[in-house]
């Protein structure tokens, strides 16, 4: 991939120094699209830790500087529901797992910096989700209405139970017992999860996953689990997590023979792959060689991903048919990687139904279902 076409908001990201020589122009694009993909606080410290923050123009270093105090806000926010959270879980019941936003905020990962957590997801063991939504819907927190076909698509399809949303500080909490639903293609088994899960210091019951495990769950969110449109937020979690945890011993040696052991080679394939394009991420050529040998997709397959992800994933500007196309294609493969055909045909018509009247699913998370 080209960098000098790529947009500005992908080149400062790749190389923060180069802002230094920024046009008018090329800032607007830079942190309109910023915004609008939700790391405008993250790219500002990027900029920062490259020495480049003060050649910036006043007006983008005042926009980059402000930017902030939003995720800081969401970052408390979230770090007390977790408190609350496991006062309401009763300790001697079992651990839980902190996944996602929550694991790198309450550890204190340098991700977290600028970084927006909108929502607290947890892991328990299916034995005892039943238990923590009682203990949960006691202390407080509300599931939504839903109908009786919902239900069965949570309960019975699902990796995780409806959410539930405390009404006097509305965050969502996400309750899970897989990392992916029960009738995806891929099934990594959660108990390896907890077998390598991670005590958080200063919380009693309180883990996180394991670094390969994080950047493997992280990479299957984006390129398995969900549609990648409005991805980057997402993809740049992937470069930092490489950034950070590629530091410590036998990372790079673990990585693609827990993959094969979670069943999620083929998640890691495409995280790397577009974590290098896209981001530059510094990423050993003998595992990018290694891994493709192992989990990439057959030649036209693979070929097409790569069309497909490097039109909807980078930032756009104005709308482009072609990358409406790779969205919609990129969102039917999400649901058909995660239901067998004779379920997903009713669902999908069933959602196409709910359209034509003018309701969805009640949380509105469209992407989910």
């Amino acid at each position: 991939m080209n960098p000098a076409k790529l947009h500005t908001l992908l080149r400062s990201a790749r190389e923060p120094s180069a802002v230094a020589h920024f046009s008018a122009d090329d800032w607007n694009r830079c942190l309109r699209a910023a915004r609008t993909e939700r790391v405008l606080a993250r790219l500002g410290y990027r900029i920062e830790d490259a020495g480049a923050l003060d050649h910036c123009p006043a007006v983008a270093r005042d926009q980059l500087l402000a930017a902030r105090a939003y995720p800081a806000f969401l970052q408390c926010r979230v770090a007390h529901e977790v408190s609350q959270v496991r006062r309401a879980l009763p300790a001697g019941d079992g651990d839980l797992i902190l996944l996602k936003g929550a694991a790198y905020c309450c550890t204190g990962l340098p991700l977290t910096r600028g970084r927006q957590l909108r929502d607290l997801d947890i892991l328990v063991p299916r034995t005892r989700i039943d238990a923590c939504e009682r203990d949960l819907l006691a202390g407080g927190w509300e599931a939504q209405t839903l109908d009786d076909y919902d239900q069965r698509y949570y309960r019975d399809w699902m990796h995780e139970i409806p959410p539930l949303r405390h009404p006097q500080r509305d965050v969502e909490v996400d309750l899970h017992h897989r990392l992916l639903p029960l009738t995806s293609r891929l099934r990594p088994n959660p108990d390896l999860l907890w077998e390598s899960s991670i005590p958080v210091a200063g919380m009693p019951g309180v883990r996180i996953l394991s670094p390969v495990d994080m950047l493997l769950h992280t990479a299957t969110h984006v390129f398995h689990d969900g549609a990648v449109r409005g991805g980057l937020n997402d993809l740049w979690d992937i470069d930092e997590l490489l950034r950070h945890f590629s530091a410590q011993p036998a990372f790079w040696e673990t990585l693609p023979e827990r993959a094969a052991r979670l069943d999620l080679g083929r998640p890691l394939y495409y995280g790397l792959l577009f974590a290098h394009a896209l981001l530059n991420t510094p990423i050993p050529e003998a595992v990018l060689t290694e891994v493709g040998r192992r989990f990439a997709p057959a030649r036209p397959v693979s070929t097409l991903m790569r069309a497909l992800v490097s039109l909807a994933l980078p930032p756009q500007e104005g709308r482009s048919a072609f990358a409406g196309l790779a969205n919609w294609l990129l969102y039917v493969r999400s649901h058909w990687l995660r239901m067998p055909p004779h379920l997903l045909l009713p669902h999908l018509f069933r959602k196409s139904l709910r359209r034509i009247d003018g309701v969805d699913h009640p949380s509105g998370r469209v992407d989910k279902r």
